[in-house]
């Protein structure tokens, strides 16, 4: 479960002229909540969502808000609190305020959907979860700048898909989550991916032979983004079509990209089979 207290943006700064403004009692609360007193903490973030909506750090103290809830398991009132994110206008690309290494966006909607989805996680409730996980993916889609965290967030998205689709009793569609992270792009460690779909094709019949035919049919294909057009080679196995990351250089043929995908551990794996 990935969750994050916002921190307040140095731009807000603090107040010290006589009344107590809403980034004063941000501040008390994230100082309680570094000290291990949650409760408080939790009732200074409140103070900010029950009596200042309009102000600029409400959404920030919803997500901390939420965030106690579920370090508290309190899930119930997690959902309630990050409910009130997604019903709101909150700006996703606003700063997150982190260090170098965070996310350089809020991402309010996108985190509290996964959130949600993992709280009706440990409620058990696996449709809401893939529900909520669904919309985290596609509605309220993370954001960033950096290509290493859009493919770590890719390959633990497929990896929460699985888990909750292993739990509903879909193997098959966990699979389909699976098989587009299957070629290691150098951005992000890919091994669980390889692992878990060795432990759900074990026992499928004729898998080699499939992926051999998939490999002599690879198609180079060109995809549209925010950044314009770029092409990929793609092959198609178990009905899912699977992109390979790297970008086609001028020495790269069929027959180069071929050997490329027989040498990778997806490869490896499926010859164990």
């Amino acid at each position: 479960m990935k969750i994050k207290l916002l921190l307040l943006l140095l731009s807000f700064g603090l107040f010290a002229f006589g009344q107590k403004m809403p980034s004063d009692y941000f501040q008390e609360a994230h100082d309680y909540f570094e000290e291990g007193e949650l409760d408080k903490a939790l009732a200074g973030y409140m103070y900010i969502v029950e009596n200042h909506p309009r102000n600029e750090l409400y959404p920030r103290a919803l997500n901390n808000a939420g965030y106690i809830c579920l370090l508290q398991k309190d899930y119930k009132k997690a959902i309630e609190v990050f409910s009130l994110i997604l019903n709101g206008n909150q700006d996703e690309r606003e700063p997150s305020g982190g260090g170098i290494m965070a996310s350089p966006y809020a991402n309010y909607c996108h985190r509290a959907a996964s959130q949600i989805s993992d709280c009706y996680y440990e409620l058990q409730q696996y449709d809401s979860a893939l529900r909520y996980l669904s919309l985290s993916d596609t509605k309220y889609p993370f954001i960033s700048t950096c290509g290493n965290a859009y493919a770590e967030h890719y390959i633990q998205t497929a990896l929460r898909y699985t888990d909750i689709y292993q739990k509903l009793g879909q193997p098959d569609k966990a699979i389909g989550k699976l098989l587009p992270q299957v070629f290691d792009s150098g951005l992000a460690d890919n091994s669980k991916i390889i692992a878990e779909l060795e432990k759900l094709l074990k026992g499928k019949p004729k898998l080699l032979k499939k992926l051999e035919k998939s490999i002599d049919g690879v198609y180079l294909k060109t995809f549209t983004s925010d950044y314009g057009d770029y092409e990929r080679y793609c092959i198609q196995w178990l009905g899912v079509e699977i992109v390979y990351p790297y970008k086609p250089w001028e020495d790269d043929t069929k027959e180069s990209v071929k050997k490329k995908m027989r040498e990778s551990e997806f490869y490896k794996m499926v010859a164990r089979l």
